[in-house]
């Protein structure tokens, strides 16, 4: 049944009184808003960006299995997905094979299951659904997980008040529930000096089960749908179902009433109407089950009576789904609330995920030097991190795709590696572990394995290292490789390999976009691992983990990375990179790629190193020198800044990019050299934003005004500030010494998050300073901020390979556009490593003595000069000649055996 949505215009939502701080739930509900009202009244008045504003409303719970959304602008819940990934797996026909639409491989798109969910009142002789009653903004947000802490909850609250009762809702994904489900909440307070009398409360629940799979967003059918009610064995349930399964709704506390009704129903049977026309009824109850009818919808009554000055009562709803609408899956599910539950009635339940939190935040590490509001925003993003972790592991899969008769297949089996599975059946698949970039409402609720390595870091930081072994798990575990023989590789000639291309569906699965321009193929993805591995082993001490995986990792991770080498330029070879250009001619050597890829190679020779393969090592050290090298001969300008990549540098314009700044935060070169403060400087006159204390991604937008250039299709994605530059920057910038700098980025992002419920952005408007496309993020939002935070302490960045890059060994090659070599820079030959070997120093790759071409500079980059490096305390250098002649020599040998193919 249809209603009017009724979302308000968030803009006029704005704060205009003074700070005030929100009610408190007795012990268990805490502060929410106050930090949030003075952000709002009072940015820092040091700084010259923007005024901070509230433009975010929507605020998700995710327990790992689902997700739900609730709306504060239309003060209601507004999304119910059956699981937290965005897709499930590659869509298969009858007979197994993947199926495409021209280009566009299809995928099977995860459902949601919520049209609306909200709470009514009824006092002083009136009722009315709370969906038309003002939100105190101030005193909504996240739950606190302590007394007198904001945030550090996945438990979502809004706050409204009718005369002198005070509405407190709460709603979440509950921790204890190991499938999708919910619970939402309220707590009805007197505020004031008499009795309130005459008190009803109402639940109203919308669930859409109908037909069809449009993607996670939008809304599915609500065709076919039957509502029973079911009080045996004590129960208050509510079964919905239909085609995409069943829906239990079990009240927390003992209704009054309990009505169903359906589109076209009599108004004196519309369950919504009745409470909306203020006509004083109740419910009318439904026994047994309602006929089968389009637009379903249950609701609960709860009668109170009087409430007394101070004092309060709760009512409240769970809920949990099964794909199965058959009826064999009823008593799984209620069996699910059953465990869930037990006796606890709704105070209990939000108390108890309350403190499910707060043991949680017990185990947190907060870094020395964090403001009190600095460690409100890193608790919830560490919740924000938790809940973006997928805990699935097993799904039901129906015969049915998106209506009766439409067969689905599947690739995974009743058990992990087991033939397809005869649907329907619960299969076993490798998702579990997987982080989301985004959370709901964000588009980006997939698995990048980008995002995900900044994540992963960050949990090992936070002391999560349950969470983080498990996403390095996951990339380990997943299904990859799918990419190895497609056309766009074939040049190549791409080794194995284990880490996605680009991203993952929600099973598990490898997976690319494509648009007119092809696919999406990425390397900076390995890079990153290796990085992250190291990181976690580093941070957590558990060396047992990174040892048992090692096989997998070194081969398939390292190997394939040091295979993918350019030995013409180098430099890792042209990919789609972070900003994701895609294929067709817009593949480029970009310079974030390589820059990570020298970091994960490092990182890499020090686990081997660790473990006593010291050939292996050499190998990996040289391949990441060299590469280092490169990076600065090839990519860098005349100033000395680092390019975007090679090809936009080479035609002398149009080459700024924020992703190289990763050059300076992740250790590969010298932040007091000239490279790091060339490209601060640059990256400021060109990608400065108005509004904000950063930088666009890039000029893509903009450099090819009036004139053709190499990358005409920025966009304003291209043109906005975006966070993840902005803290990578901020840890940039501190290294460089530049405090100030670094704490103006720092209090940017703190500022927009705590005026923002700490939801913390992908990207901020560059005129306006607000939030703009996707909140909250992920690893590109409370990951990098994690690891700003952590980075400020002294942990996390480190010299790659133990070392900087000693720029004074290459005096003059900062020179890569056209007033240099024309060529991109010094070494225009190539400098660089290639090829992969299973072990030891065919690991390496590497190029030929006499390889450096005509291009060559006072900064010999021959590989019996050494790895250019300078170590971050002495400034001596790193490499010595015995390694490095190891290197050359593996190089050698590994060049021949490519030549015999």
């Amino acid at each position: 049944m249809h209603r009017p949505n009724q979302a308000r215009e968030y803009l006029g939502h704005q704060r205009s009184g003074p700070p005030r701080a929100s009610r408190a739930l007795g012990s268990a509900l805490l502060s929410l808003g106050a930090a949030a009202s003075v952000a709002l009244a009072a940015p820092h008045a040091a700084r010259a960006e923007a005024p901070v504003q509230r433009t975010f409303f929507r605020l998700p719970s995710s327990n790992g299995f689902g997700a739900v959304l609730l709306d504060l602008g239309a003060a209601r819940l507004t999304h119910f997905r059956e699981r937290l990934p965005a897709t499930e797996e590659p869509l298969l026909d009858e007979r197994g094979e993947e199926v495409w639409i021209g280009d566009q491989p299809q995928a099977v798109r995860t459902r949601d299951l919520l049209y609306d969910a909200y709470f009514g009142l009824r006092s002083d002789g009136h009722q009315r659904w709370l969906t038309e009653v003002p939100v105190d903004l101030d005193a909504s947000g996240y739950a606190g997980w302590t007394d007198g802490q904001r945030g550090g909850t996945g438990v979502v609250t809004m706050v409204q008040r009718v005369g002198n009762l005070e509405c407190t809702q709460l709603f979440f994904a509950p921790q204890g529930l190991p499938q999708a489900g919910f619970v939402m909440a309220m707590r009805i307070e007197n505020r004031g000096e008499g009795p309130a009398e005459g008190v009803s409360a109402f639940s109203l629940h919308n669930f859409h089960l109908g037909f069809g799979r449009p993607g996670v967003m939008a809304d599915i059918g609500e065709s076919g749908e039957t509502v029973a009610y079911d009080a045996s064995q004590g129960r208050r349930d509510f079964l919905e179902r239909a085609f995409a399964g069943v829906v239990v709704a079990r009240a927390l506390e003992p209704p009054a009433r309990h009505g169903a009704s359906r589109a076209g129903s009599p108004p004196d049977l519309d369950v919504y109407r009745i409470v909306a026309d203020d006509g004083g009824a109740d419910l009318p109850d439904l026994d047994g089950a309602a006929p089968t009818a389009d637009g379903s919808v249950s609701a609960f009554q709860w009668d109170p009576g009087s409430i007394g000055p101070g004092e309060a009562r709760w009512v409240g709803v769970a809920f949990a789904h099964h794909g199965d609408p058959s009826g064999a899956a009823d008593p799984l599910v209620q069996g699910a609330l059953d465990a869930y539950l037990g006796a606890k009635r709704a105070a209990e339940v939000v108390a108890d995920e309350i403190a499910a939190y707060r043991a949680f935040q017990g185990s947190i590490r907060v870094p020395a030097s964090a403001s009190p509001e600095e460690t409100a925003l890193l608790r919830q993003s560490a919740v924000m991190l938790r809940m973006a972790q997928s805990r699935e592991s097993h799904a039901f899969l129906r015969e049915h795709l998106t209506r009766d008769s439409e067969p689905r297949a599947t690739r995974f089996g009743t058990t992990l590696g087991g033939a397809p599975a005869t649907l329907p059946a619960t299969i076993a698949h490798r998702g579990h572990g997987a982080v989301l970039a985004s959370l709901p409402p964000g588009e980006w609720t997939v698995a990048w394995i980008r995002d995900g390595a900044y994540a992963t870091v960050a949990m090992a930081a936070l002391g999560m290292q349950a969470e983080a072994r498990d996403a390095l798990r996951f990339y380990l575990d997943a299904e990859a490789g799918r990419f190895q023989g497609w056309s766009e590789l074939a040049s190549y000639d791409m080794p194995p390999y284990q880490i996605s291309l680009v991203r993952y569906h929600g099973f598990g699965v490898e997976e690319t976009d494509f648009n007119d321009f092809g696919p999406n193929l990425e390397f900076d993805g390995f890079g990153l691992f290796l990085w992250a591995l190291r990181q976690y082993e580093e941070l957590t001490g558990d060396t047992g983990f990174v040892d048992e995986r090692w096989a997998a990792a070194s081969t398939k991770v390292a190997d394939a990375l040091v295979a993918l080498i350019d030995p013409d330029t180098g430099l890792v070879r042209k990919d789609s990179s972070i900003w994701e250009t895609h294929w067709k001619g817009r593949e480029r050597s970009f310079a974030y790629t390589s820059i990570t890829a020298a970091r994960g190679l490092c990182d890499a020779a020090a686990i081997a190193e660790r473990r006593g393969e010291a050939e292996r090592a050499a190998g990996y050290r040289g391949a990441a020198e060299r590469l280092r090298a490169a990076i600065a001969a090839r990519l860098t300008d005349a100033s000395g800044a680092l390019a975007a990549n090679l090809e936009e540098l080479t035609s002398g314009s149009g080459y700024w990019d924020a992703a190289v700044l990763e050059g300076i935060a992740m250790g590969l070169f010298d932040p007091q050299g000239r490279i790091a403060a060339a490209t601060l400087a640059g990256l400021d006159e060109h990608l400065r934003v108005p509004a904000g204390a950063g930088w666009s991604r890039n000029d893509d937008r903009t450099d090819h005004a009036g004139a053709d250039d190499l990358s005409p299709w920025g966009s304003e994605y291209d043109s906005a500030e975006w966070v993840v530059t902005d803290l990578r920057g901020a840890v940039a910038a501190r290294l460089m010494g530049d405090v100030a700098r670094s704490d103006r980025l720092l209090r940017w992002v703190l500022d927009q998050s705590a005026a923002n419920y700490l939801a913390i952005a992908e990207t901020y408007d560059e005129i306006r300073g607000t939030y703009k496309f996707n909140a909250p993020m992920v690893g590109f939002g409370a990951g990098v901020y994690a690891l700003a935070l952590a980075a400020r302490d002294g942990l996390v960045v480190g010299p790659a390979c133990g070392a900087y890059f000693e720029e004074s060994a290459a005096s003059g090659s900062g020179g890569g556009g056209p007033s240099s070599s024309g060529a991109g820079g010094v070494g225009a030959g190539g400098v660089g490593a290639a090829g992969a070997g299973a072990a030891g120093a065919d690991a390496a790759g590497g190029s030929d003595n006499d390889s450096n071409g005509g291009g060559g500079s006072s900064g010999d980059l021959r590989e019996d000069a050494g790895c250019g490096c300078r170590l971050a305390s002495s400034g001596r250098d790193a490499a010595p000649s015995a390694l490095a002649a190891a290197v050359a020599a593996a190089g050698r040998t590994r060049r021949r055996r490519r030549a015999q193919r």
